[in-house]
């Protein structure tokens, strides 16, 4: 089994396992850096990095701590769902090799629940605290003052208790190991990685060799003239530059999409 190493502190490392099995890999969890010395979700500490550095950067940092060749990091973010509606979870799960020289960045994104409350009475978390879902933890802030992790009962408690100084936040812990619905989406990004580690370039066989970036042009089902919709999507190898078109068979774009039907 080929050792691999995965920097994380909130328990993630069951929801890569299966997914990357296949590929003769021991994944094994890594401590010994405070990841969220590079920004947490609870706003303790800023970020100051891209999610997809971030990750490359824990997963380096893996690999270092480890000594093997091969780690991994993760990073997840939050961001308004499309057209506003909900909250968009992007999980980003980052492999590299050191000895190879190479590194993968994998993705996966759902809608998922993200609430918050501002609580001014102990009578509020009466119609709070019942509509919450089994297994998804919460934290407590009223300024300095943060409490993690915590199940429903003592999230009630610390916000009864902290009430007498004024109002307190009560919102969903949206840390791995508090969140159901984020896990899963780290599942699904656990599967994309391993799809795009399978995916090979053609020229050099490094891997990662994944139809990416988008290729606008879809012609208008109207008038024909192409658009910003994408007609494909092309690979590029991030070591020798070689890239492959794949191109969608057929298809239009819709009208209201067209800069000349309409402009």
């Amino acid at each position: 089994m080929q050792p691999v190493a995965f920097l994380t502190q909130h328990g993630k490392v069951p929801l890569l396992v299966d997914a990357l099995a296949p590929l003769g890999w021991q994944v094994f969890g890594v401590t010994g850096f405070d990841t969220d010395l590079l920004g947490s979700f609870a706003g303790e500490q800023p970020r100051f990095m891209t999610a997809a550095e971030c990750a490359l950067r824990k997963a380096a940092i893996a690999a270092e701590l480890a000594g093997t060749a091969i780690g991994i990091g993760s990073e997840g973010s939050f961001t308004a769902g499309p057209y506003g509606l909900g909250t968009l979870n992007q999980e980003l799960l980052c492999c590299v090799h050191l000895d190879e020289g190479w590194a993968v960045t994998a993705r996966a994104q759902q809608l998922c629940t993200a609430r918050s409350w501002q609580v001014t009475a102990a009578t509020e978390l009466e119609t709070i605290l019942p509509t919450l879902p089994n297994q998804q933890l919460l934290l407590v802030k009223q300024g300095p003052r943060l409490a993690k992790a915590l199940s429903v009962a003592q999230a009630r408690r610390h916000c009864v208790d902290w009430l007498d100084a004024g109002p307190v936040q009560l919102e969903y812990d949206l840390r791995a190991h508090c969140s159901p619905e984020r896990q899963q989406v780290i599942r699904l990004a656990a599967e994309n990685l391993y799809q795009r580690l399978q995916r090979r370039c053609p020229h050099c066989q490094t891997p990662g060799f994944w139809p990416e970036q988008a290729l606008s042009g879809l012609p208008c089902a109207d008038c024909g003239q192409p658009t910003q919709q994408a007609r494909g999507h092309r690979a590029s190898c991030q070591r020798c530059d070689y890239q492959q078109d794949q191109l969608h068979s057929g298809g239009y774009a819709d009208p209201a999409y067209c800069q000349y039907c309409n402009p």
